[in-house]
């Protein structure tokens, strides 16, 4: 019979069961809720448009302070306990699979996202019961011993998981539901993806980042390929796209920055009758909204859109009939 530690090494997870107690991990979602409401009313906005728009805190955030003693501890001591040598935290965060934002995360390799900084395994740590319809965590086992691919952009409006709809995902995928206080491991390098949440409640989870004292990546990392609007580049071109409609759409030529810009749109949009350019008005206004939410988010809590939703909306709500009449204005 196969050790944990010889699993892992040969499919690139192990489940660790109650690894601490139901009624811990229920003080601890508790306080975490509790610090997220804190955050919405400082945006005065509500729970639901939070959490829509905001569903991953990394450290530090004031929703991951109530954790960090618990992480640097015993957290630690399990993942040092399981690998067999001390190991040292490279990160770790918060995130959510909420009833408000539940879709999917695609397949993808952490490490392809870590040139700069690997490192080595995760330990997922489920805040709330997952099962198979509550955005279980799903692997490909033995897929860390394959080639590392460049880093997954699923932040792209018309992103297809192709991973995910290969023969060979569908044949040889695992789905891992797991109880609140559990713990799943699995190497940095394994293709991975979490379900959408069909249950109706939230699922959190901690997730932390390990490495033993002397790792390094066995295998090359590949350099990231950005898209023309994704992951890497939507921030710096949604700014870019904003200010020059802005000039263009309403002669207001201002140097500022994104959260000026979105004040700017939304009081035109609320004002003028009609545009050089088709859109759903409404539609726009709400993704405006939502990119205003995240964008505080980011500045005053570490958060972030891991489902990478809030700006693939605002693209098809607003960006991408707009750049389409810049560039026509331009011809």
């Amino acid at each position: 019979m196969k050790t944990a530690k010889k699993y892992f090494q040969e499919y690139g997870f192990w489940v660790l069961n109650k690894v601490y107690p139901r009624k811990q991990i229920k003080s601890v979602c508790q306080r975490i809720m509790i610090d997220i409401k804190k955050c919405a009313n400082e945006l005065n906005c509500s729970l639901e448009d939070y959490l829509t728009n905001v569903s991953r805190w990394l450290n530090p955030s004031p929703i991951t302070a109530s954790i960090d003693q618990l992480v640097e501890t015993s957290l630690k001591q399990i993942a040092s306990d399981f690998i067999g040598e001390e190991v040292n935290l490279s990160k770790f965060s918060i995130i959510s699979k909420s009833a408000y934002a539940n879709t999917p995360v695609p397949c993808h390799q952490d490490i392809a996202y870590s040139k700069e900084a690997p490192y080595e395994f995760s330990l997922w740590l489920p805040l709330d019961k997952v099962t198979l319809e509550g955005g279980v965590l799903q692997l490909l086992p033995g897929s860390h011993l394959s080639e590392i691919e460049p880093a997954v952009d699923f932040w792209q409006p018309d992103f297809i998981d192709n991973m995910y709809l290969s023969p060979y995902w569908q044949q040889n995928f695992i789905s891992l539901p797991v109880r609140a206080g559990d713990a799943i491991v699995f190497d940095s390098r394994i293709w991975h993806r979490s379900a959408a949440n069909r249950s109706g409640r939230n699922r959190f989870a901690i997730v932390t980042r390990w490495s033993q004292i002397n790792y390094s990546p066995s295998c090359k990392i590949p350099e990231k390929i950005p898209a023309n609007f994704g992951m890497w580049t939507c921030g710096a071109l949604t700014e870019s796209i904003l200010r020059q409609g802005l000039s263009e759409c309403f002669q207001l030529k201002i140097t500022s920055d994104l959260e000026n810009y979105i004040r700017l749109w939304q009081e035109k949009l609320n004002k003028v009758k009609q545009l050089p350019f088709l859109i759903e008005v409404e539609q726009a206004q709400q993704a405006l909204n939502n990119l205003w939410i995240l964008h505080k988010a980011v500045q005053l809590h570490n958060g972030g859109d891991a489902q990478g939703v809030v700006y693939s909306n605002l693209w098809r709500s607003l960006l991408e009939p707009l750049s389409r009449w810049l560039e026509k204005s331009k011809a």
